[in-house]
């Protein structure tokens, strides 16, 4: 937003409702950015939850192996 559009908004509809749409602009840009970040971090550990329950089957799976093979 430039400072014209700025000028133009507050002569507009005034200073408390310009400064009040600044705000939630940068608001709702910075939770967005934070829920993005926190959607990668979920999507990470779930991949690593899988990748652990994984192995950990393969594991019960090779030990119930050793288990029949005696």
């Amino acid at each position: 937003m430039q400072v014209a559009d700025m000028v133009t908004l507050i002569t507009n509809v005034g200073f408390p409702v310009t400064l009040s749409f600044i705000l939630i602009k940068y608001v709702l840009q910075t939770m967005g950015d934070k829920l993005d970040k926190m959607d990668d971090t979920i999507h990470l550990l779930s991949q690593q939850v899988k990748s652990i329950e994984a192995h950990k089957e393969a594991t019960k799976a090779a030990d119930q192996a050793d288990t029949k093979a005696k």
